[in-house]
């Protein structure tokens, strides 16, 4: 017997278990009662309940399975990036399953940054310029698989303030411009877009604000600014006149990174004519994960946080939130590894077959076989076929 302890003359369950002795344990420090004598305490308890001597075993209730709490997730955005602001704000709202709670964490997002940001563990996921994510340099890269892919998410307008002397873009050849923060988002697209447009410029690193202010002191030849039509300080730049949008010049050569948009005195009244219409770039933002490699822990958490994305994506079309989500196409690809989850998602999706698509394919079929080409008439078959479709597809 334990020194200091006396055996229950009776069976004594407590949250389960069977407990042999009461009293005070007072055996040498560091030592614990002799297992052995548990092990008979047990038989002999086990004894005396054959006999009748001990009471009738109470059964216990089974101890409820501990439930794991819903784990937070940060989305990293660039601190000078009003744009990916919005997007992430709006994120947060179809990115929360089982009560999993969102934060919104600001620093940097250019491939330099990311590539830190990797290694720091700093965020979940992270908004960030697709763009210079692609044309940066393979070589040096190798986060990228621990970076994947999301979803491509809407583009923002890139506009070059100049003086009105300035209307060629080539023309800032050798000048100094106003790129952005350092390792900003909006500096990473303007190094990029130089880069494609063979521009050798200058670059000048700062706030929005700050760039502004030295192109008006006459310090800068210009300024590349990313998604800032709705900023105070562009509005103020244009009331004086002697500031514009400069044109970019489309090639095919930009296909790959951008899309082009034309600008209209309704999304910049200051800096454009009344019956100006500028021709420019929209860049493209992307969703990422960082840290995320392939059958890595954060990997299958972000599984479940990308398909809450996918599934309550309508939330996120509707008149309130940012209407660049109307062009949001989550099946398109990139030229970046993408989130295995993510691409599974959109596997089980594409398997799904549509009676009413597979019809209108016949229909389309049997026309082309048959005449060499629709008539009016088959046309119109073709055209009831497709409403019917629609309207079951919606």
């Amino acid at each position: 017997m334990p020194a200091g302890m006396v055996r229950y003359d009776h069976p004594v369950y407590r949250n389960g278990h069977l407990v042999l002795w009461h009293g005070a344990w007072r055996g040498k420090k560091g030592e614990t009662p002799d297992a052995k004598s548990g092990s008979d305490g047990a038989k002999d308890g086990s004894d005396d309940a054959k006999d009748g001597s001990g009471d009738a075993k109470t059964p216990t209730a089974a101890a409820k399975p501990d439930v794991a709490a819903p784990q937070a997730f940060s989305v990293l955005i660039d601190a000078d990036d009003a744009g990916s602001a919005r997007l992430a704000g709006e994120l947060l709202a179809v990115l929360q399953p089982g009560g999993a709670k969102g934060l919104v964490v600001t620093g940097r997002t250019s491939p330099a940054a990311l590539a830190k940001a990797v290694q720091s563990d700093s965020a979940d996921l992270a908004i960030a310029p697709m763009d210079a994510l692609i044309a940066a340099d393979k070589a040096t890269a190798d986060w990228r698989d621990r970076s994947p892919y999301i979803v491509q998410l809407g583009a923002e307008p890139v506009e070059i303030v100049a003086s009105r002397s300035v209307t060629d873009v080539h023309a800032l050849a050798g000048r100094d411009v106003g790129f952005g923060a350092s390792d900003g988002a909006g500096a990473a697209t303007a190094a990029t877009l130089f880069s494609h447009l063979g521009i050798a410029a200058n670059p000048s690193y700062g706030t929005l604000d700050s760039a502004l202010a030295d192109l008006a002191a006459g310090k800068l030849a210009a300024v590349v600014a990313v998604g800032a039509q709705s900023t105070k300080a562009m509005a103020d730049l244009g009331k004086d006149g002697r500031f514009h949008v400069v044109s970019i010049p489309w090639n095919p050569a930009l296909q790959s990174l951008y899309t082009p948009v034309r600008l209209t005195a309704k999304d910049q009244p200051a800096l454009i004519g009344a019956d100006e219409k500028i021709d420019t770039l929209a860049a493209p933002r992307a969703l990422i994960a960082v840290d995320a490699a392939p059958s890595s822990p954060r990997a299958d958490h972000l599984a479940d946080l990308t398909k809450s994305l996918f599934e309550g994506f309508d939330k996120l079309l509707g008149p309130d939130n940012d209407a660049t989500w109307q062009n949001v196409n989550l099946a398109a690809g990139a030229a970046w590894p993408r989130l295995p989850a993510v691409q599974a998602w959109i596997d089980a999706k594409a398997m799904r077959s549509s009676p009413s698509l597979d019809a209108f394919r016949a229909t389309a079929k049997t026309v082309s076989l048959t005449t060499g080409g629709p008539g009016p008439q088959d046309s119109d078959r073709l055209y009831d076929s497709l409403m019917q479709w629609r309207n079951e597809a919606h």
